[in-house]
């Protein structure tokens, strides 16, 4: 069963998100982008399923031209290559100058095309076998026909992932920005396995040493369905992640890490002054599993945080301020990072010295509050400083 899922889960799930696809949207679009989607779903849809043992051997046997489904599969690829670079060239470029680098990029293509398939007509391979590597890895004119692919395949894909991961940073809304973080992350394990490939032959080739058997057969059997479902999800997800509440999934994980990245901070300043919060704290286990209300618990930390400062205001004064940012700037941080750093051994000084029942130390000016403008960019902040104050020295 596990086999079976693993050889032919991506092959339906692609269908399955192509079809949704293609049925969810009312009238063909001449967006661009969103065909450039629908074409990296097609390709990768293609790829994959001649790729399977079913329609590998019927191929074979159809057509009566061995392994032609090897080539089916890679010129597949090729189109997912060429539709990645125009939804890459569409993000980044106006329409005209996009549409110019997308036609270059597919006569480019053609041209990879008729190569490999000049390669594959020249390699003597008269089994249709669907573990075409293992069997014909030192035969001629395979490693040519791989490097060929490989050259195609690799400038594109580091563009991609490059370029994508930094536009993605521009994207409107998570579903859209994460789709394409999603897609980045399964072109890297696609390129990786690729490149395993290629050192493959290489290694047969020119009897090199390379992988043993274990390592390599576990790279051949997890990697590409995991690029192959990592990549479908991203290019996906701007239609189910609404649908499936996405935004305020984001929301929720965002809150629910800077709550509890708020905690030590908090627990320290309860412990100082037990005043400051509502309810007395829970287990670190229930805190984790079972964070009630979490936007209200979040806001809540926030003001018991700025109100534990307060009760700590007399532990405080300018000199300590002074000598704490002069520490901070020391190490050459700057900006936010210079304000939190020098927070933080301001908040573990005073702490320090309530608990030994130091006498308060803090003038009649008081130093000045940093922080952010609204709560998103205060919990920002107090999540610098609470990151500063847990790794302080003790």
């Amino acid at each position: 069963m596990g086999a079976w899922l693993r050889v032919y889960g991506p092959t339906a799930l692609t269908w399955g998100f192509l079809a949704w696809r293609i049925f969810s949207t009312r009238r063909l679009s001449r967006d661009p982008m969103r065909i450039a989607v629908l074409l990296t779903l097609s390709g990768l849809a293609v790829s994959q399923t001649v790729n399977t043992p079913v329609a590998y051997e019927w191929i074979g046997q159809f057509t009566g031209v061995p392994n032609l489904a090897r080539l089916l599969c890679h010129a597949s690829m090729l189109l997912v290559i060429g539709s990645l670079q125009a939804f890459l060239f569409h993000m980044t470029y106006p329409p005209e100058q996009a549409r110019a680098r997308s036609v270059r990029t597919a006569w480019w293509l053609t041209a990879a095309a008729a190569a490999m398939t000049v390669f594959f007509a020249l390699a003597p391979t008269p089994v249709n076998d669907v573990r075409f590597a293992n069997r014909y890895a030192d035969t001629p004119w395979v490693l040519e026909y791989w490097l060929v692919y490989l050259a195609c395949l690799a400038p594109a894909s580091v563009r991609w992932v490059r370029r994508g991961w930094r536009y993605s940073n521009l994207a409107d809304g998570p579903a859209l920005r994460w789709g394409v973080r999603l897609a980045v992350i399964g072109t890297v394990a696609a390129l990786a396995y690729h490149v395993h490939r290629m050192l493959f032959f290489v290694q047969h080739r020119f009897d090199l040493p390379y992988l043993g058997p274990g390592p390599g057969a576990f790279v051949e059997m997890f990697l590409p369905p995991l690029a192959h479902v990592l990549i479908v999800m991203g290019f996906t997800m701007p239609v189910w992640g609404p649908r499936m509440r996405l935004p305020h999934l984001v929301v929720w994980l965002r809150q629910y890490r800077a709550y509890h990245e708020l905690r030590p901070l908090w627990l320290a300043l309860y412990r100082a002054a037990p005043q400051i919060a509502l309810a007395p704290p829970t287990s670190r286990l229930a805190d984790l599993l079972w964070p009630r209300d979490l936007g209200l618990s979040l806001y809540r930390r926030v003001v018991e945080i700025r109100d534990g400062r307060l009760a700590l205001l007399p532990y405080l004064d300018v000199d300590a301020a002074a000598a704490a940012y002069g520490r901070a700037a020391a190490t050459g941080a700057s900006g936010r990072k210079l304000d939190a750093l020098a927070e933080a051994a301001l908040l573990g000084a005073a702490l320090r010295a309530k608990a030994g029942g130091a006498e308060p130390v803090g003038s009649w000016a008081p130093p000045l509050v940093p922080g952010g403008g609204d709560l998103d960019s205060d919990i920002a902040f107090l999540g610098d400083v609470a990151r500063a104050f847990r790794r302080r020295p003790s």
